[in-house]
């Protein structure tokens, strides 16, 4: 029979340093040269020899979640946030959201910062950077399949299947494609793509279809997946309907949308201040998240098997 309380977890993406960090916390872990109190138990040591033998070999007296080391493996991670997720449940530290929640509670008030959340159901991924390199290769695939077009387009008129005029509009339907592509300006466009997201892979939550505008913002780390985004994209499109799970923290900002200048009295400073206080405030609205869509910091990504 199985276990109703079991889960195997499928990951997409996990934050391994947060995972580390916030397990030595609340797992209790010590780092290996601290001095242990009597009776206290050094924080996975007792399993550390029945669990993990062939990964810390020659680490005996330490504590696994603090080593990095060549042999460290993402079975070993993945252990280890299995034990994280569990004891954030354990401790009432976290809040699960999906299609039954209760969303008249979805209110700013809700929400607080750094507050852990486990969020179930529609995932979209935007791998801007993937999209821009996309996007610059796309006037050299059109022009070529404009060659290719020609050439057929050639060969049919040399065997007498289509005529002069049929050969005439189809070689300028070809030009004003290309010229329209060329007329896009996918450079520029594309630069400005980079300069705003970066290289980071945008996230969108959606719990419940039924809120579409209650949704959860994210920016991870590409080097954080454990496949590419463009892999991702190829097996599932942008967006994958497949009830994944995603934990992570939330982002709220306790300062006013639009912050004041903090003058101290150096003009060179304080005017370069009010330049990178602009510059904030034109990338907030083009890339930060308004209530009710929610930011917050992904920690892991996972389908539940």
């Amino acid at each position: 029979m199985k276990d109703k309380n079991f889960v195997l977890r499928d990951f997409i993406y996990l934050d391994w340093e947060r995972v580390r960090s916030f397990s030595a916390q609340l797992l209790k872990g010590i780092p290996q040269d601290a001095t242990l109190d009597a009776g206290h138990e050094l924080g996975a040591e007792g399993q550390l020899e029945a669990k993990l033998p062939w990964i810390l070999k020659g680490h005996a007296g330490g504590d696994y979640r603090y080593f990095r080391t060549q042999s460290e493996t993402r079975s070993l991670h993945h252990h280890v946030y299995t034990l994280f997720e569990e004891q954030l449940e354990k401790n009432n530290l976290l809040i699960t959201i999906d299609d039954t929640f209760e969303f008249s509670q979805w209110t700013e008030d809700f929400f607080c910062d750094g507050q852990f959340v486990r969020v179930t159901g529609m995932v979209r991924l935007m791998d801007y950077a993937w999209i821009s390199m996309m996007l610059e290769a796309l006037p050299k695939m059109m022009s070529a399949a404009g060659h290719a077009k020609n050439l057929a387009l050639k060969q049919k008129k040399e065997s007498g299947l289509i005529t002069d005029e049929q050969y005439r509009r189809g070689s300028q339907e070809v030009q004003k494609t290309g010229k329209e592509i060329k007329d896009l300006g996918i450079h520029k466009m594309t630069e400005l793509i980079k300069q705003l997201y970066g290289d980071v892979v945008r996230l969108k939550m959606l719990p419940s279809k039924e809120h579409p505008k209650k949704v959860f913002v994210a920016s991870g780390d590409p080097g954080s997946f454990h496949d590419t985004t463009a892999a991702l994209s190829q097996k599932y499109g942008y967006e994958i309907d497949a009830r994944w799970v995603a934990l992570g923290q939330i982002n709220k900002s306790r300062i006013a949308d639009e912050p004041l200048p903090i003058p101290i009295g150096n003009e060179m400073e304080d005017s370069f201040e009010q330049i990178a206080l602009g510059i904030n405030n034109l990338i907030r609205i083009a890339s930060a998240a308004k209530f009710p869509a929610v930011s917050f910091t992904p920690i892991s990504i996972y389908r539940i098997c």
